[in-house]
């Protein structure tokens, strides 16, 4: 976790909760957090926590926080209040928020406002949510998918679990709905309190990401040899199995095959790396059902693989290479990619939906879930036999 608190969010009733029942936290933990400039809009000071500021509308309230198997998860906020002018690009600030007012009753009290930040504004986001909140489908989708998984896993694929949707109070809905610069979102405002092991992200929308490897092994005092080989032999497991997804969540209907598929999601940005570096999918808004024939089931399979698969193979290389660092060894790429291929080996070696061939001179991943024709994917072509 990046520990830099840089905001405030302020506890307030909310209108309704949904619950995720698999999990028991703090009761004064399920409210409506309210980012710095709606809550002083509202004249509202009282039950105040420090907080991180995540992607444009999210904050982790690091005090908050319970483990999970071994491993400590903190209370994240998605949807109290942007932090970026949609339109106009930049930090929000009074002046923006000015801007898209379009009830001249509430512009002294922008006026008054000492920060833009954390805004719940009643803009539509590609029909999904408002404008610094979650919508009522995205935020229950959260849910449904968090409902399935085990804690914070779907048969060895990680996730970021949503543990309640949060519906806002009515007045901090019906003031935001007047703050707009085309178009409203129609239907509820809510938030979602999910659970993440950090904010560390691949590439995007996190100040440390994984494909700066030195900044993220100091930040998680990753120091030793063999602290690195773990945390890759985690990356390339949890890795794989969010790779193969929709084959981990797969349910054979008749001459059907249902999975969880990514849609408009990506590994990039809409996951976090824990400190032991397994990959927990967060932005799980993004999951669909997607049905297809059993004689189809392969193919969207690989398209799913092949979809995601860059960004994964992207970061290993960066970490791998910096294993070697460590190990103070400079070795040519040829020589890296075929001790690699020992490395998926050993990570996948307990993996009970996968497992590893060597074919042909490939390297081969096949998947091989219960019931499922089995799925042969290459991952390295043209290395030594194991």
């Amino acid at each position: 976790m990046i520990n830099s608190i840089n905001f405030s969010v302020f506890k307030v009733e909310p209108e309704a909760i949904e619950f995720n029942e698999q999990f028991k936290l703090h009761e004064d933990w399920y409210s409506s957090y309210l980012g710095s400039a709606t809550a002083i809009f509202h004249g509202i000071n009282h039950n105040s926590q420090p907080a991180i500021r995540d992607e444009n509308r999210n904050a982790i309230i690091p005090e908050n926080f319970i483990e999970i198997k071994g491993k400590i998860f903190y209370l994240s906020v998605k949807g109290c209040g942007a932090y970026e002018d949609m339109f106009f690009g930049g930090k929000l600030t009074p002046n923006k928020i000015k801007n898209a007012c379009r009830e001249s009753k509430y512009l002294r009290k922008i006026e008054e406002l000492s920060t833009g930040l954390g805004f719940i504004m009643g803009e539509s986001w590609m029909g999904e949510s408002p404008y610094g909140a979650q919508g009522f489908i995205n935020g229950f989708d959260e849910l449904e998918f968090s409902r399935i998984a085990k804690l914070d896993t779907i048969n060895g694929a990680y996730i970021c679990p949503a543990v309640a949707v949060i519906k806002l109070p009515k007045d901090i809905e019906n003031v935001a709905r007047n703050f707009f610069w085309f178009r409203t979102y129609k239907d509820h405002f809510y938030q979602v309190l999910r659970l993440i092991p950090s904010n560390i992200r691949l590439y995007f929308e996190s100040s440390n990401v994984i494909a700066n490897p030195s900044s993220i092994f100091q930040l998680f005092e990753i120091d030793t040899i063999e602290k690195a080989e773990n945390f890759e032999l985690n990356f390339i497991m949890s890795g794989i199995a969010l790779l193969t997804l929709y084959s981990r969540s797969a349910v054979i209907e008749g001459n059907e095959i249902k999975g969880i598929y990514y849609q408009d999601v990506w590994l990039d940005k809409d996951c976090v790396v824990a400190p032991d570096g397994t990959i927990h999918f967060a932005d799980i808004e993004g999951f669909i059902w997607k049905k297809v024939l059993i004689d189809e089931y392969e193919e969207i399979q690989r398209k799913e693989w092949q979809k995601l698969v860059y960004e994964f193979l992207y970061a290993l290389v960066q970490i791998d290479s910096f294993r070697h660092l460590l190990e103070q060894r400079q070795i040519s790429w040829p020589r890296q990619r075929e001790e690699l291929r020992l490395v998926i080996y050993e990570a996948l070696n307990k993996d009970f939906f996968t497992s590893v061939e060597n074919k042909d001179e490939n390297l081969i991943i096949i998947v091989e879930g219960k019931e499922l024709p089995s799925v042969e994917i290459p991952i390295l072509e043209k290395v030594d036999h194991v």
